[in-house]
């Protein structure tokens, strides 16, 4: 498995109903979930971005799959990122 970093920020509707919001990382954890994924952590933040998710998943099909559920509701702009473990770019180095 694949893990990834997605940096987000919650949309006006998001703030609209901010109280659901504990309801709302459920849906998402249960969404990942199905897709075989897992949520490893979930920092809300200040700055720039409002959250940082870090989680694992098998392919990149079920993150494309997820990435499209989670934008269908509208409340939440992400930026994702693929890790690359430490160790291959340790090797890589010494590769060339």
């Amino acid at each position: 498995m694949t893990i990834y970093v997605m940096l987000g920020n919650l949309k006006s509707d998001a703030f609209q109903t901010i109280d659901d919001i504990e309801e709302r990382d459920r849906k998402a954890v249960k969404i990942m979930e199905s897709l075989g994924g897992k949520i490893i952590a979930l920092y809300y933040t200040f700055g720039q971005y409002d959250f940082v998710v870090i989680f694992d998943m098998p392919s990149k099909e079920s993150l494309v799959k997820f990435l499209s559920i989670i934008g269908k509701f509208g409340t939440v702009r992400t930026e994702t990122l693929e890790t690359i473990p430490a160790d291959i770019l340790y090797k890589i180095s010494k590769e060339i």
